[in-house]
């Protein structure tokens, strides 16, 4: 993935940004949908949502700080990998905020800077069901969340599934009509138990947009797939 230019120079300007973005690479993904990869689409994500929000309520860009500080919470929101299976699914975004801060520390990141970026890599995670207070901890979230729907969200349910064992969906009765849902049995189970009322969550109003044409996508995929099927 190409950075942009304005991630580009942020990097050269900040040596500590620079340190952890490295780190950041270095760490083993959980699986295909969490490579570095989406890292970098959520850190770019992260600044596009602070600052349209900030320009729209604020009527001013952000600080370098800002920018940093998006930049940098989105390359440190997994840094602690913990599968969706794992029974420690639901602490991740504790844990990696915790492994955060020592890596900010380490770095000598502005002290008066890493609260702000622990709360929003704590509250960022779905699992969680946490709400962001801050500005900082909204992009994240919608960042985070806009990678689980649209075409990367059907990329990353089939790659997640595949990880974890599922089959693409129920032969018998894909549509769980005489079932209960299951989305660790079933792929297409997970559109219909989170992906497709995601949109509602989403806080900034720029995300919500973009979440919602995403979704739309994802409606017209799986009348696809239902014809497919079908027919």
């Amino acid at each position: 993935m190409k950075l942009s230019q304005l991630f580009q120079a942020r990097l050269e300007a900040n040596p500590a940004l620079k340190s952890l973005f490295e780190l950041s690479k270095a760490i083993p993904p959980i699986d295909a949908g969490h490579d570095f990869f989406h890292v970098l689409r959520v850190a770019e994500a992260t600044v596009k949502i602070f600052t349209a929000e900030l320009m729209l309520k604020e009527e001013r860009a952000p600080s370098s700080q800002e920018i940093d500080n998006g930049l940098v919470s989105a390359l440190l929101h997994d840094c602690v990998p913990v599968p969706k299976n794992s029974p420690l699914r639901k602490e991740s975004s504790k844990l990696a905020s915790v492994e955060a801060v020592i890596w900010l520390n380490e770095v000598k990141w502005d002290a008066s800077q890493i609260d702000r970026i622990r709360d929003a890599i704590q509250d960022h995670s779905f699992s969680a069901g946490r709400t962001p207070q801050t500005l900082l901890g909204k992009s994240l979230q919608d960042a985070d969340r806009l990678e689980a729907v649209g075409a990367l969200g059907l990329f990353r349910t089939i790659a997640t599934g595949v990880s974890m064992g599922a089959q693409l969906f129920d032969s018998t009765d894909p549509w769980a009509e005489k079932r209960e849902l299951n989305d660790k049995l079933f792929s297409v189970d997970h559109f219909y138990t989170k992906l497709l009322g995601l949109h509602r969550t989403f806080q900034t109003e720029a995300a919500k947009a973009e979440a919602l044409k995403r979704t739309a996508f994802m409606e017209q995929f799986l009348a696809q797939l239902k014809h497919e099927i079908e027919s």
